[in-house]
């Protein structure tokens, strides 16, 4: 059984069991569009990665740490492709489902720290933790991190906001906090005050950390006119709590 084929069809299982709750064999037969019929799951069997009960795919330990891989390397190359070469969202499928079979485990956690650890792939599912999400390694020299890491005064590109709470990500998004805005920080205490072309908010810190950014070097955008900012107001801060 080739190793793409592996890959595929521990994906399927994890996402039977993610998004429906239900990892029978007519789930299974009935989600997938290529020929991964019962053969195939007894194939995977004998390899150890799965066990037939009761007409039902029970995953194996193996068959877990296997999976839990594929699709974490697949939702990583949908967030590098997405952040970083700024491609859409519906457009990095075809491209991820190629990284997630030829990229070895030590280079997924160097992207995973590149790009800050994020929780979720641009469609806002979540990515499983890798050890060195765990460990929060640096040592790649992140070049995303939260907006609360940020210097005051210094200007940051917004890379993705990494909320997995609805939502907190529909209010950031309904202020314009979006990926490829500039902001900066002005002020951290005693909330946060970020400031950005024709805003200016006061949020608090565990909202801010749900805001990754890439650090300019050269700030391609300078507020000149502070009286074409919007002060923040209590309704504004309010609003963006919880």
């Amino acid at each position: 059984m080739k190793r793409k084929d592996v890959d595929e069809c521990l994906e399927i299982i994890w996402h039977l069991g993610e998004n429906h709750g239900d990892t029978s064999l007519d789930s299974f037969k009935k989600h997938t569009d290529k020929n991964y019929g019962e053969e195939t799951l007894r194939k995977l069997e004998s390899l150890g990665h799965i066990t037939i009960f009761n007409n039902n795919i029970l995953v194996t330990p193996k068959g877990k740490t296997h999976a839990k891989q594929v699709v974490r390397c697949h939702r990583l190359a949908e967030r590098l492709l997405s952040d970083v070469l700024g491609m859409k969202p519906e457009e990095v499928e075809k491209g991820a489902c190629e990284f997630e079979h030829i990229l070895a485990p030590e280079l997924v956690s160097s992207i995973c720290t590149l790009l800050g650890h994020p929780k979720c792939c641009p469609h806002g599912t979540p990515i499983p933790e890798g050890d060195c999400c765990k460990s929060k390694q640096l040592s790649v020299g992140s070049a995303v991190m939260p907006l609360t890491e940020g210097k005051t005064g210094d200007m940051y590109t917004v890379a993705y906001i990494n909320s997995q709470t609805n939502s907190r990500l529909q209010k950031l998004l309904n202020f314009q906090i979006l990926p490829g805005v500039e902001v900066k920080v002005t002020q951290k205490y005693p909330s946060y005050v970020i400031q950005g072309k024709n805003i200016q908010l006061a949020l608090d810190k565990d909202i801010i950390d749900d805001i990754h950014v890439w650090k300019n070097e050269t700030a391609m955008m300078e507020i000149k006119d502070p009286r074409k900012v919007s002060k923040p107001t209590a309704a504004s801060t309010a609003s963006m709590v919880n």
